[in-house]
């Protein structure tokens, strides 16, 4: 584990030193502010919970106390330049996030759906392309379907231990890509890498080895997969779509 706790100090100390108020409002941060350090047990850890609770903006704060360049990318960034690699609005929480860690972050990779196009862009200039993990066909990621490029990023640049940090990473993916990306995932844990995940998806919480925490107005919290918010409506929609739909367009 390279990651095994995060931790945040008291709100009222975050708010005196210009932490944001819309930060401070979610429920991630005032759990972790409240409760002491979040501990990571698993490999795989995967957040999940409603928009607005927060998920995205504590996986950002860890990426950039990490290293990680703001708009994604490895440690450090493609060419070396983490911080020219921003996208303007990344909050100060990352100043006051504290990770324990069990040593040095050497390799990882930090990819959020958000940032997609400039993301892929950086990652096709001939410096990113001479850190890929396998050669690459010499067709641009550009020129690929936005699913098969976020799955040709994870081909290239994830590889052993190291520290993997994936926001959405389901965005553009088919339910069968989302599959073949969770099969990627497991793989990289084989051999020796750390996920933290945080996803709308109803597949990717079914990964081996994970701790699935929900993120909501009680705190961050252990679920069993079955629980999942997204897990059971996609269930009660596949049980009877017809029904729902008809509840959805037309209310009595």
């Amino acid at each position: 584990m390279i990651v095994s706790a995060l931790r945040l100090p008291e709100l009222r100390a975050m708010a005196a030193a210009g932490v944001e108020s819309y930060v401070l409002d979610l429920p991630a941060v005032r759990h972790l502010a409240r409760t002491g350090p979040l501990r990571l047990s698993t490999p795989v850890t995967v957040l999940v919970g409603d928009n607005g609770a927060g998920k995205s903006t504590l996986l950002e704060a860890l990426a950039l106390a990490l290293g990680f360049p703001g708009m994604g990318g490895p440690v450090g960034g493609f060419h070396g330049d983490m911080w020219a690699a921003r996208t303007g609005t990344e909050s100060r929480l990352a100043h006051h996030l504290v990770v324990r860690t069990s040593a040095p972050l050497l390799r990882g990779f930090f990819l959020r759906a958000e940032t997609s196009f400039q993301l892929l862009t950086e990652a096709d200039r001939p410096p990113a392309r001479a850190g890929r993990n396998v050669l690459a066909s010499g067709q641009s990621l550009h020129a690929r379907s936005h699913g098969e490029s976020v799955l040709g990023l994870v081909a290239e640049h994830v590889a052993g231990a190291g520290l993997y940090l994936f926001d959405e990473p389901e965005a553009g993916l088919s339910t069968v890509r989302q599959m073949a990306l969770l099969a990627e995932i497991d793989q990289a844990v084989d051999r020796g890498a750390q996920f933290i995940i945080a996803t709308h998806s109803p597949v990717l919480p079914a990964l081996p080895r994970a701790e699935i925490l929900e993120v909501n107005e009680a705190g961050i919290l252990p679920v069993a997969y079955d629980d999942v918010e997204s897990v059971r409506a996609m269930r009660e929609f596949l049980d009877d779509p017809r029904g729902v739909v008809d509840y959805l367009t037309r209310p009595e």
